[in-house]
């Protein structure tokens, strides 16, 4: 039987909570002067509406759990003057905040924390207007890779946002910790691609890039933006496409030279002279046939900035091996290959990009590294018998660099994955067929996928091991009572000169580390 003074102090703590959330809901009501009611804008876990709402856009169901923290209070706005109060409100009741935009984080930093928080969920901060004179658009961050993709092409089938290829990943994620996709060997990151800013600061001012300063504009185009405070929306610099693109896929297995074709696609792709040539891999073990024996298959998805008749010449003279054939080629609108490479037909009504839920979310996790040499044969094969041991439920993925890469400095944004990268391996498990990723079965892909990692050492990069900020990983440890330790993990998505300049931004535009959380920009007294 449960102890009455036990019952008693939770009777009490949740009357505490209650009155807690009271006061923040009346600081919101006695600052808005528009006619919003308080019922549609913020939702405490009494409302029926509360967890479906947090539920919606937890995109990696493995966080889909009744032990997941949940926020306190969730506040859904509609324009800047909501987000600011709603911020202004959550600083003086002591509540934390979360800034949700599309619910993709790897780690869970935008919807979860063990305090007591507000999540500022922009779900209704969504709008998109494109300037085709211009060639820029303003997003607000709200807005999903979809939603822009799909807003450019009713204007132009001639310019497109190099983003990437997700289509629910929103803007802000994506550009607050740099930004890869298919053009990024032609026209670079995501946030090399943006023009101006407008956030919400500690002091709950709103500023612009003008007002904000270059190193802050600087720090929130790949050392994620919530750090430093609210992105409200960004403008955006469209870059110029051909009215159709071409787009190829090839399969190959071990027995069909897999090996071969993925040592020398490591060299040439990365570093061809053609930045309009982008092709990235995928690999994974399966079953040959209806036996018990495995193999590995690897899947290139290539896109060309061009006709066929330009790609074919080219991969001829550079790529022979991966035989390329003008029949397995498809020349298509830019907003069509986003259809493919999300997995869908490109005869797909592209109207489905707007469609939030037609995407379906997953339950993995995932790790990354960057490679600066070529894997060698012997290493690929280590890695291939290492896939054998798994269950079906893993594998990789190759996003290749180089190009447009190399033309800027690794301090030119706090992305510092640059010259001299191959490409982002990105590694994971699902946990299809299972519960939860604490099951038994999802105990032991966790445990394959971390000696997946300890293998791959040699053949990454090193000093410090490379890791992509927008695959955050706990993993590699949290917490920043001193540089040395909040080094082991700031100085693998960053590196040391630009984690640094991050630390001192911090220092000046957040003195009392409001934007806090476990692998945050931490503040020293000294540095």
């Amino acid at each position: 039987m449960m102890n009455k003074s036990f019952v008693f102090l939770l009777v009490l703590s949740f009357s505490w909570v209650a009155a807690y959330s009271q006061d923040f809901i009346s600081c919101v009501e006695s600052r808005l002067s528009n006619a919003t009611s308080i019922s549609q804008l913020i939702f405490t876990p009494e409302n029926a509406s509360f967890l479906p709402i947090w539920q919606s856009r937890v995109q990696n169901a493995r966080f889909l759990k009744d032990t997941t923290p949940k926020p306190s209070i969730i506040v859904t706005p509609t324009d800047e003057s909501q987000v600011q109060t709603t911020f202004l409100c959550a600083k003086e009741n002591g509540y934390r905040v979360r800034i949700r935009s599309g619910g993709h984080d790897f780690e869970g930093i935008s919807f979860t924390d063990y305090l007591a928080f507000v999540m500022i969920d922009l779900i209704n901060m969504r709008s998109i207007d494109v300037d085709v004179a211009s060639k820029s658009a303003w997003v607000q961050s709200g807005a999903v890779l979809g939603e822009l993709y799909y807003a450019i092409s009713q204007k132009t089938n001639t310019l497109y946002f190099p983003g990437g290829t997700w289509p629910t990943v929103a803007i802000a994620g994506l550009v607050g910790g740099g930004g890869t996709g298919n053009l990024l060997r032609k026209y670079a990151t995501a946030g090399d691609n943006v023009l101006d800013a407008r956030i919400v600061d500690v002091n709950g001012n709103i500023l612009d890039r003008k007002s904000m300063g270059e190193d802050l504009f600087w720090a929130i185009r790949g050392g994620v933006a919530s750090n430093f405070g609210i992105v409200l929306s960004w403008k955006l610099n469209l870059v110029p496409v051909p009215e159709k693109v071409t787009v190829f896929i090839v399969n190959r297995t071990l027995e069909q030279g897999a090996t071969d074709l993925f040592y020398k696609y490591q060299s040439v792709v990365p570093n061809t002279k053609d930045r309009n040539l982008y092709i990235r891999s995928q690999l994974a073990s399966e079953f040959i046939g209806n036996t018990t024996k495995k193999t590995i298959r690897i899947i290139f998805q290539g896109i060309y900035q061009g006709s066929t008749d330009m790609l074919l010449p080219l991969l001829n003279k550079e790529f022979p091996e991966l035989g390329v054939t003008r029949e397995i080629c498809r020349e298509m609108t830019s907003i069509q290959s986003t259809l493919v490479f999300a997995g869908r037909p490109s005869t797909t009504p592209t109207e489905i990009l707007n469609n939030r839920s037609a995407t379906p979310r997953m339950s993995s996790k995932t790790k990354s590294s960057f490679v600066t040499t070529p894997i060698p044969k012997s290493g690929l094969r280590k890695i291939w018998r290492k896939f054998f041991e798994n269950d079906l439920s893993g594998g990789i993925l190759i996003i290749p660099s180089g190009g447009r890469m190399a033309d800027y400095s690794e301090t030119a944004t706090p992305y510092p994955h640059r010259a001299g990268t191959l490409y982002l391996l990105a590694s994971s498990v699902n946990f299809a067929g299972q519960t939860s990723d604490i099951t038994p079965v999802s105990l032991r892909r966790l445990a394959w996928l971390a000696s997946l990692e300890k293998l791959l050492t040699p053949y990454v990069s090193r000093n410090p091991r490379q890791s992509y900020v927008n695959n955050n990983d706990f993993d590699f440890g949290i917490g920043a009572d001193n540089y040395t330790i909040a080094s082991v993990w700031g100085e693998r998505y960053w590196k040391r000169a630009n984690f640094k300049k991050l630390i001192r931004i911090k220092a000046k535009v957040d003195p009392q580390n409001f934007f806090n959380h476990p692998q945050g920009i931490p503040v020293f007294s000294a540095l």
